[in-house]
């Protein structure tokens, strides 16, 4: 009884499944990643427009640092007292602004990853 079995390796497989990965990461990077980073920073840049008219930030900032470099232990006081000193649209403001810079930079470290991967042709090495 003969038995046939496929080739072990075929020559241009691992070719073939980088440029597939190549293209497939395209794909995400211009139909899934940057639409949805693109949004994320218009608007952040809507609520950092917002937290500007709200506050005067260079003042905060000026503070801050004067904290910061004069006693680097205190700049946390300084931190909570103005957070929780601020106006509630202040601190709705604010904390809208930390979740979306989290977002962004998840989303820009999971592209970096998701590049790194594909350049490394990481997908190929697993068998």
């Amino acid at each position: 009884m003969e038995t046939t079995t496929p080739p072990a390796n075929i020559a241009g497989a691992p070719r073939f499944r980088g440029e597939m990965m190549r293209q497939i990461y395209r794909v995400w990077l211009f139909r899934k990643l940057l639409p949805v980073l693109f949004l994320e920073i218009a608007v952040i840049a809507a609520v950092l427009y917002q937290l500007g008219q709200a506050v005067f930030l260079q003042r905060i900032f000026e503070n801050g640092t004067n904290v910061l470099f004069n006693n680097p232990s205190g700049i946390l006081s300084f931190v909570i007292s103005a957070f929780t000193n601020a106006p509630v649209l202040t601190k709705i403001l604010a904390l809208g602004f930390a979740v979306l810079l989290a977002l962004i930079v998840r989303h820009l470290t999971q592209g970096m990853l998701r590049f790194i991967l594909v350049r490394a042709n990481y997908f190929s090495k697993i068998k």
